[in-house]
């Protein structure tokens, strides 16, 4: 199989929303406007290829992932860390679009020791063609391991 056939693309925009209370209006907080991507880093599993780059978004910049599975399969992991306090009630939001296989996306927050992780795992994602929004809220973050 050819390197263009098993090339993959991903692109995602990241903000945060959060509110103290349900009475509360939810303030907004853009955690990363991708008009750079050099705090991202990759973190592939051994046989698996990923380079980030920016690329334009549906209004500003993105980041782009091109991924490649060399010997089957595996996971490719990018990582940015960010110093933010979760207030009780949260959401996070993206938008993503991708040109890939149906697969797992997941989505992790680790604590300031890395070894406690919360994450969203949403089995056979299928990877919209245009611009679509990914909420997760609260309830979708469940405590993995740690």
């Amino acid at each position: 199989m050819s390197y263009k056939l098993l090339q993959r693309s991903l692109m995602a925009m990241l903000l945060w929303s959060a509110a103290a209370t349900a009475a509360e209006v939810p303030s907004s907080a853009v955690l990363d406007d991708f008009e750079s991507v050099a705090a991202w880093s990759a973190h592939p599993a051994d046989g698996v290829e990923v380079k980030i780059s920016p690329d334009t978004g549906p209004s500003g910049k993105c980041m782009r992932l091109d991924f490649k599975f060399v010997k089957g399969g595996g996971y490719a992991v990018v990582r940015r860390a960010l110093a933010i306090d979760v207030p009780e009630h949260y959401q996070f939001r993206f938008r993503i679009r991708g040109e890939a296989p149906v697969n797992n996306l997941e989505f992790k927050l680790a604590d300031a020791s890395g070894e406690n992780v919360w994450w969203s795992n949403q089995r056979d994602f299928h990877f919209p063609s245009t611009w679509e929004t990914v909420m997760l809220k609260q309830r979708h973050i469940t405590f993995a391991w740690g």
